[in-house]
């Protein structure tokens, strides 16, 4: 079913890439000079290109304010006097690197594109047929690339979707770091007491880490008085566990199979690792109370929340990799930002199989899917009934009916935003018709 769709979708996508690709080229032959800038952290290189002129020599200039005043005066100088709304400039970032700058020439009118590093690569190979690569070389590829129209538009995001921006990335990276802390502490405590994650399989459960930090070996499971590891388990779990959970306890660590010894080292270590699970937790509660103050801010968030399922830190991950979402003209762009565009690889009579392109922003793919998961599992969920029927068309598969319904959210999230109005199960066609 998905294949048929796919092919029936083709032709009109084809010929939208087609029209896109078309003005693109219109934009960099018609400008007066094209600029092509290889980014770094301590410094840039530029290359100008006038129209029907020859190249300028590579230009570098450090990352400061004396350098980027030299970079405007040196691009409007091999402009031949140009306005600056009729010079196009490609920049090939390198991460972070280079989005200073790109805002410094926006603000003197400028027209800033991104020329993709992977272009970049594959030109330089087509071009020199060997392994040549310096960052003079890499600006006058760049600017190649950007005069034939090879690039893709850079998102001036406003400040309020910027800050989403920055606050989502923030979130994730204290994700990340606390994960890693969670896995070392179950990799020390594989040493110290093997048996512990048996019993409590989430380590973040305030009753978890309580015993660990006061009894963090079975030695001290097993000398310590009954009474005050009972009352330690009800406190924390606030009497949801006593003294059958401290039988278990107390019986795998009779039983158990840690190293023999003190292993005051370890212990010491299982205390800072908790320490810093902890602190991870408590820094990514404060990241998420300043993205539901910055989403009190915008219309279309108060809307997002109307949708079942969708909480208000994935609506802050949906807006701050968007940005604005009426600069998106269809739900197809929001798929292909995501990664999760159909495509398909045929050639004559071998037809591939359709699969996602997974060519886009992970973060924000990984929480549709989650979302298609929270849609489909309750009986109440807006998809239930809809992901039913896909498991009795494709035979019971789980996976690629939750793929296809985590789609369809991402572009309900979008066509809610972009109209920013409130959630209804009918679609506002059908409501307009009924009225």
């Amino acid at each position: 079913m998905l294949s048929e769709e796919v092919r029936m979708e083709q032709p009109s996508r084809r010929k939208k890439q087609r029209i896109r690709e078309a003005q693109q080229r219109l934009v960099a032959q018609t400008a007066a000079a094209v600029v092509g800038v290889d980014a770094g952290k301590f410094r840039h290189s530029l290359v100008v290109r006038p129209r029907g002129g020859v190249d300028s020599r590579p230009f570098t200039f450090s990352t400061t304010r004396e350098g980027y005043d030299d970079a405007l005066a040196f691009i409007l100088h091999h402009a031949g006097g140009a306005p600056a709304r009729e010079v196009l400039v490609g920049i090939e970032f390198a991460g972070v690197y280079g989005y200073t700058l790109a805002h410094y020439l926006h603000r003197h009118g400028f027209p800033v594109v991104s020329v993709l590093p992977a272009d970049s690569k594959a030109w330089k190979t087509v071009k020199h047929r060997q392994r040549l690569k310096t960052d003079e070389k890499d600006a006058a590829t760049i600017t190649a690339l950007a005069a034939q129209g090879d690039y893709v538009s850079f998102p001036f995001l406003q400040p309020i979707y910027a800050e989403l921006r920055h606050l989502v990335s923030a979130r994730e990276r204290l994700s990340v770091m606390r994960n890693a802390s969670l896995s070392r502490t179950k990799a020390t405590l594989q040493i110290l007491f093997p048996e512990f994650e048996r019993i409590f399989k989430d380590f973040q459960k305030p009753t978890a880490r309580a015993l660990m930090k006061a009894f963090p070996g079975p030695e001290e499971v097993l000398s310590a008085p009954k009474s005050k590891v009972i009352n330690l388990i009800r406190k924390m779990s606030r009497g949801q566990m006593g003294e059958q959970t401290y039988e278990q306890l107390h019986a795998a660590a009779a039983a158990s199979l840690a190293l023999p010894g003190e292993m005051i080292s370890l212990k010491a270590e299982l205390h800072l690792l908790l320490e810093q699970v902890a602190f991870y937790t408590q820094q990514i509660k404060i990241v998420e109370a300043r993205m539901e103050n910055t989403l009190r801010d915008l219309p279309e968030a108060q809307c997002l929340l109307t949708i079942p399922g969708v909480a208000p830190v994935t609506a802050a991950v949906f807006l701050g990799c968007l940005g604005d979402p009426r600069a998106y003209s269809s739900s197809r762009q929001v798929l292909r930002l995501a990664g999760m565009s159909l495509v398909e690889d045929s050639s004559g009579a071998r037809r591939g199989v359709v699969h996602l392109s997974k060519h886009g922003r992970p973060l924000l793919r990984r929480f549709a899917f989650m979302l298609g998961l929270r849609a489909v599992r309750a009986k109440d969920g807006i998809y239930h009934g809809a992901f039913n029927r896909m498991l009795k068309r494709n035979g019971a598969k789980k996976l690629p009916a939750i793929i296809a319904v985590g789609r369809d959210m991402l572009c309900l999230m979008f066509a809610v935003a972009r109209d920013r109005r409130t959630f209804t199960v009918a679609p506002p066609s059908r409501e307009r018709g009924l009225a």
